[in-house]
């Protein structure tokens, strides 16, 4: 126990000893004295013990003190005595108030925090100030501290190149860090730490340097396996992932863009999606379906303080209305609603990202869609692969230091982009279109690219084994005969054609389409790799 003369505090330190309890008190009868906790690594003091949540992670140390309480610190009815007790409280805690949601979030020593004992706290301490208080009374403080702390959804990280991590708030676009203080007002902590990278990476040699730094880690080998196929490095596919990554830190959208993942079987994108969950951290991620998102009025207000919305598995059901995909990545306002709330206007700052199988068909076939698209192929199978690990996941996900690697590094591709607003390999809105739709309704394309209309007929069979051949040009699963046959009726005609006995042939009848031909197979037709 340590004695303070300057301040008459007494103050006891809390270790870490699994047998000693971490606010373990010190029975104090002289005066009446208050408990508070203090982190002398980070200066930082608090009534709450949960608010040293991250400094108890960093293994600070954490002190109890006690503060002597004053004779009139218990208030007597009087008619200013709600503003007097939300004035004390607000002195003693760092608050502010959603004005759209009213919820209030408290300094945590990084960011604010919604959190389910904030109320709680305020009511404890309300108990302690007011004599013989009242439920009313408790009410009454906790709205005046509503009033009087309140701030507009979009005070909360509206610096997009500012970004609270572990250990500071990192400015991206100099690359320096400066300490924690409850004056940058955000929700958003990325739970990394930046540390300068080993190599020096410059703008012109930016990702040769990045793997100068991270070449040894398992990330890198992992993604740079995921984009060789057959010996052969898909380099621009490999660059566009890590500026897709490095987009997520960034509290804007980039370019206006949008990321899709495509690919079948166990290829990497879902250890891709999930390592950049945790990077981001979980608390600051969405999941929701792009059909979702485009159709439910209620999801837009779930991205209220979010890095990022990231949705794997996306289903191919029908994209029928894509407005507020175009404003979310364009980072215009839209309105949005909580369920029973009143509705407010959003400025999304998160990035879309979702991974599929099969796109889902869209509607809107407008340059003003497809432009707002970067396509990520993934090809590689590691099903039966011999260099495949079961427990990559995991590996990826516990090490830490790795990860602070991983962002230290990836993080000058962050100011990078922030600074050029481009990224590097963007196609044009309708390789991108034809991309998505083929890819979308493959029958469809099958006609549209394969089919000649003619003055001549061709029999079923023969048909439907052509098209079966396309598919396996395309990597695509063909129809049955009977299912090809019924959706191929939707755009040609089908009949029993007969021909007469004619010299040594006999008469005979066949089912035929009217009017069509194939268009002759190239090596290398349609082969998108």
């Amino acid at each position: 126990m340590i004695q303070n003369n300057q301040k008459n505090i007494l103050k006891e330190s809390i270790g870490f000893d699994p047998n000693i309890p971490l606010t373990k008190d010190i029975e104090l009868k002289d005066q009446i004295k208050e408990k508070w906790f203090q982190c002398t690594h980070c200066d930082f003091e608090s009534k709450s013990f949960k608010a040293f949540e991250q400094c108890k992670k960093k293994r600070h140390e954490i002190i109890t003190i006690y503060i002597p309480i004053e004779d009139n610190t218990k208030l007597s009815k009087s008619n200013d005595l709600i503003d007097k007790t939300s004035l004390k409280i607000e002195s003693e805690f760092n608050l502010i108030t959603n004005r759209q949601n009213k919820e209030i979030l408290m300094y945590n020593g990084k960011v604010y925090r919604k959190d389910t004992s904030t109320r709680a706290l305020i009511e404890e301490r309300t108990e302690q100030i007011i004599e013989n208080c009242t439920t009313h009374e408790r009410n009454e403080v906790i709205n005046k501290l509503k009033a009087r702390t309140g701030k507009d959804l979009d005070s909360f990280d509206s610096f997009p190149n500012l970004l609270s991590i572990d250990n500071g708030i990192l400015d991206i676009e100099t690359i320096t860090l400066q300490d924690h203080t409850p004056k940058h007002l955000s929700t958003i902590l990325i739970p990394v730490e930046y540390h300068k990278p080993k190599f020096e990476i410059n703008d012109e040699t930016i990702f040769e340097d990045i793997e100068k730094n991270l070449k040894d880690t398992l990330f890198w080998k992992f993604l740079k396996s995921s984009f060789t196929v057959y010996d052969e490095f898909r380099r621009e596919d490999f660059e566009s992932v890590l500026e897709i990554i490095a987009s997520f830190f960034i509290k804007k959208q980039t370019d206006e863009k949008a990321f899709m993942f495509l690919g079948k079987g166990e290829n990497g994108k879902s250890v891709l999606t999930e390592y950049l969950i945790d990077m981001i951290g979980l608390e600051n991620v969405e999941k929701i379906p792009l059909q979702a998102l485009s159709e439910d009025k209620y999801m837009g207000a779930k991205l209220v303080g979010k890095m990022a919305n990231i949705f794997s598995d996306l289903n191919d059901s029908s994209l029928r209305d894509t407005g507020i995909i175009k404003n979310i990545t364009s980072g215009e306002g839209i309105e949005v609603q909580h369920k029973y709330g009143t509705p407010f206007v959003l400025q999304p700052f998160c990035n879309l990202l979702f991974s599929c199988n099969r796109f889902p068909k869209v509607n809107d076939q407008s340059q003003g869609f497809f432009r707002r698209w970067i396509i990520v192929k993934w090809r590689r199978n590691f099903e039966n692969d011999p260099q495949r690990d079961e427990h990559l996941k995991d590996k990826l996900k516990e090490n830490q230091e790795e990860k602070n690697l991983v962002f230290s590094s990836l993080i000058h591709l962050s100011r990078l982009l922030l600074k050029n607003g481009k990224f590097s390999h963007s196609k044009k809105w309708n390789e991108t279109m034809e991309e998505w739709n083929a890819n979308a309704d493959p029958l469809n394309d099958f006609v549209e690219n394969f089919i000649l209309d003619s003055i001549g007929n061709r029999n079923v069979r023969e048909t439907y084994s052509f098209y079966k051949q396309v598919m396996k040009s395309k990597q695509e699963r063909p129809l049955s005969i009977a299912q090809f046959g019924k959706a191929f009726k939707e755009y040609f005609d089908q009949i029993v054609w007969k021909t007469e006995a004619k010299d040594d042939k006999p008469a005979k009848s066949e089912r035929v389409w009217l009017n069509i031909d194939f268009k002759p197979l190239k090596i290398g037709d349609y082969d998108d790799e």
